[in-house]
Formats: C-alpha cells, sequence, structure tokens
C-alpha cells in the first residue's frame, strides 16, 4: 500500500521495478517490464538506467537483462545486522538489570543520533525520560556520549557542528570544549556517566558496543536515582557492563 502523503511517480515507479524481482523472476528485460509496468520503453530505460548507476541493479553482460544489485544486499545486511544486535543483546540485558535491580537500556546508532530499542526495567524501578524508539542527544546521555567517544574525529566534529545543543539541567555540558574533553577521557576508561545531564535526579553508566568493523554501533547502560547510583562503586559496575558489551560485540564479528 502507497496511499499515505505525497508519491513522487518516478520514485514509486522505481520501486515498483524493483519489486518486480522475485524468486521465479530473477532477470527481466526492458521489453519485459515495459509490459509488466504498462509503460513505454523510454521510460522504464530511464528508470531502470537510474537504478543501474545507483547499484539497486546490474545487468547481466551476455544477455543483456537485469538483475538485484548488491546494494539492496548490503542495505538488507544493515537491517538484519540491526534486528540481530536487539536479538543478541537481550539476553545480555536481561541479566543485568537483574543483577543490578536496574533499568537497562540499549541505543543504536543511526543517522548520527542513538535511537533507543530497548529497555528492561527490574522490580520496582521507574525511569521516566525514556522509551523505546526515542532518539537520545549525542552530548549529554549516556548512551550517546559512550558512542560518541568511539566515533572517528571527523564525525564527532560534525555531530558538535549540526546538532542543537541544550542545557537540560545545571549539568549538562554544551560548550564544544568541555564535551571534547569528557570524550577524551571517556576513550580512556572505556565507559561514559550520565551525571543529572538530562534529567535531575537520575544517573546512569553506558558503555558502547562494536560491530566487525570496529565501528560502534550501539551502546549499553543501566539506569537509577542518583542517590542509588551514588551508592554504587562506579568503576566496578562499568567493569561488569563493558564485559557484556564485549560479548555482544563478539557475538557481531567483533575482534
Amino acid at each position: 500500500m502507497r496511499e499515505q502523503g505525497v508519491i513522487i511517480q518516478s520514485v514509486d515507479r522505481a520501486i515498483q521495478i524493483v519489486d518486480l524481482f522475485t524468486g521465479d523472476l530473477t532477470e527481466l528485460g526492458i521489453t519485459e517490464i515495459a509490459q509488466m509496468m504498462n509503460l513505454g520503453k523510454s521510460t522504464v530505460y530511464g528508470l531502470v538506467n537510474t537504478l543501474l548507476a545507483a547499484g539497486y541493479l546490474e545487468q547481466n553482460p551476455e544477455n543483456k537483462k537485469y538483475h538485484l544489485g548488491l546494494k539492496l544486499f548490503e542495505l538488507g545486511s544493515i537491517v538484519q545486522e540491526r534486528m540481530n544486535i536487539r536479538e543478541i543483546a537481550l539476553p545480555y540485558l536481561k541479566k543485568i538489570s537483574k543483577e543490578f535491580g536496574m533499568t537497562v537500556h540499549m541505543g543504536l546508532y543511526q543517522d548520527w543520533e542513538v535511537i533507543y530499542i530497548d529497555k528492561v526495567d527490574a522490580p520496582n524501578t521507574r525511569i521516566v525520560y525514556s522509551q523505546v524508539g526515542k532518539r537520545a542527544p549525542m552530548y549529554c546521555t549516556g548512551i550517546g556520549k559512550a558512542v560518541l567517544a568511539n566515533l572517528k574525529a571527523a564525525d564527532i566534529q560534525y555531530i558538535l557542528r549540526t546538532q542543537s545543543r541544550e542545557k537540560l539541567t545545571p549539568h549538562t555540558r554544551i560548550e564544544d570544549g568541555q564535551i571534547l574533553q569528557e570524550l577524551e577521557e571517556i576513550r580512556k576508561k572505556g565507559y561514559s556517566v550520565d551525571n543529572e545531564e538530562v534529567e535531575i535526579g537520575l544517573k546512569c553508566v553506558a558503555v558502547p558496543i562494536f560491530d566487525y568493523r570496529k565501528n560502534p554501533v550501539a551502546a549499553i547502560s543501566i539506569s537509577s536515582t542518583a542517590a542509588v547510583m551514588e551508592r554504587m562503586n562506579i568503576e566496578e559496575a562499568a567493569s561488569k557492563l563493558k564485559r557484556n558489551a564485549m560479548e555482544i560485540s563478539r557475538k557481531l564479528g567483533f575482534r
């Protein structure tokens, strides 16, 4: 169903062409596509050539017919990896929540932001700020900073340059110098802390998760009230979190 919102006809037709390729129809020529789409050959040629240039289609040099390109495989792999991260991590999130008696979050790095993709609450815990599907600021959340600190320098600069920052609490750091100094400390320690920077009374400790390319793709955290967290040995808690995060990373191919 493509009935919601504004539809760009050329884009819609290009998507329909990609949808023509099935298990039974792995290769199609211009004439076949034109007949199936009820379009002129010149129109189809332009659409196919665009898909070809973008890598969504490839041409068989022998029969000149087209088949699905590696770009779709690449995108499918990204979706599969994202799904696998959540499936792989969930048993660890439950174990961590039970061990600490705290809320455990998992955030995925995507499009220069972190998105909460899972949350496990321990009995009698209540973290108001977060919810699955919510986007987390990179500069002040534990999960955001754990990822941000491990990105390439150019990516860090891009995020600081393009994303707006707000002083959510008196503890929120918003100056470039302050943030960069903290990110350096996070890289050395291997974990980040949200010290009531998003909401007064709430703290968290977070560690990054890496994929087979050694890129930070997600992070996990434990969260609780400031009073509870202040009674904890943060170094010890972070060490346990890092061990769990490393097991998840290894299952994603990290070495």
